[in-house]
């Protein structure tokens, strides 16, 4: 028989480890001395030991591992499914990490390249849905979105609906023929009669990328290109129409200064050849 204390030198554990396995019957001594309360091992229990500390490493918790060891300890197929099961999980936080990996080294770089620059905190999302009353039309020009807007607002109020909420911009398509745009706000229902006015819907759970633009519109654009430049360094594509949602615009202040707007950008992980051979695998 071994002392605890020999035990956990040979499985190389600590006391306080053997001793909490002890308490959940995890792993409980061959024999306690009833005079001296001294918990005492088997030689063989290191196979116990050692299996338990095997399972641990792979990602196991100590209940699972319990389970593990009531069920069959010799049932392969069993413990090969587990396995499969914890290699699935173990491989979303390697690829999550490696994600968040990239998207560090894109922002040490946005900010290092770009020191004169400003600087923009980028954001990945899940939006929630949301149910749009408004105009889309085609737009030559940039200039041409202002008049735009203030169209949409009048008719907005012309058919006295109410926004939930700030004005949204959704770019449909943006290249050297225009802007093929739709500009609404949200509403809680739709109301009975559109007339010129349409519903987009957003859908929820969508993921985006997503960075605020302070101050006037006159370098909203640089902001756009500098969230482009971070998908792309970050590992991922669109993924969809891109979006503005105007948090504080003409219709909150006059001062261009104190305008907030969010861009909000559809995005995927760029699939590569280990994402490939993964996927194959489960």
């Amino acid at each position: 028989m071994l002392k605890i204390g020999e035990f956990a030198r040979l499985a190389q554990v600590s006391i306080k480890t053997l001793r909490h396995y002890d308490k959940i019957d995890l792993l409980v001594p061959a024999h306690v001395d009833e005079s001296s309360g001294y918990r005492l091992y088997k030689i063989d229990q290191l196979t116990d030991i050692m299996q338990i500390l095997a399972l641990k490493d792979c990602g196991f918790t100590l209940e699972e591992i319990a389970d593990i060891r009531a069920t069959n300890t010799h049932d392969t197929d069993t413990i090969v499914t587990l396995l499969s099961e914890q290699i699935v999980n173990q491989q979303e936080v390697v690829d999550a990490e490696q994600a968040r990996l990239q998207r560090l080294v894109a922002r040490r770089q946005q900010m290092t390249t770009m020191s004169n620059a400003p600087q923009y905190d980028f954001v990945i999302k899940q939006t929630e849905a949301l149910t749009l009353v408004g105009q889309r039309t085609h737009l030559p020009e940039q200039s041409d979105i202002d008049k735009f807007v203030r169209d949409v607002l009048a008719q907005l109020t012309h058919q006295l609906i109410v926004p939930i909420g700030p004005m949204v911009h959704v770019y449909f398509a943006v290249d050297e023929n225009g802007y093929d745009l739709f500009v609404g706000a949200p509403v809680m229902a739709l109301p009975s009669e559109l007339d010129v006015l349409t519903c987009q819907r957003l859908q929820a759970g969508q993921t985006v990328a997503s960075v605020l633009h302070h101050g006037d519109y006159a370098t909203i654009q640089q902001t756009g290109a500098a969230l482009a430049d971070w998908i792309v360094q970050s590992g991922y594509q669109y993924a969809g129409h891109v979006r503005e949602i105007y948090h504080r615009s003409p219709a909150h202040t006059s001062n261009p200064e104190a305008y907030l707007t969010e861009l909000q950008c559809p995005i995927s992980q760029i699939s590569n050849k280990h994402d490939k051979h993964h996927k194959e695998t489960k």
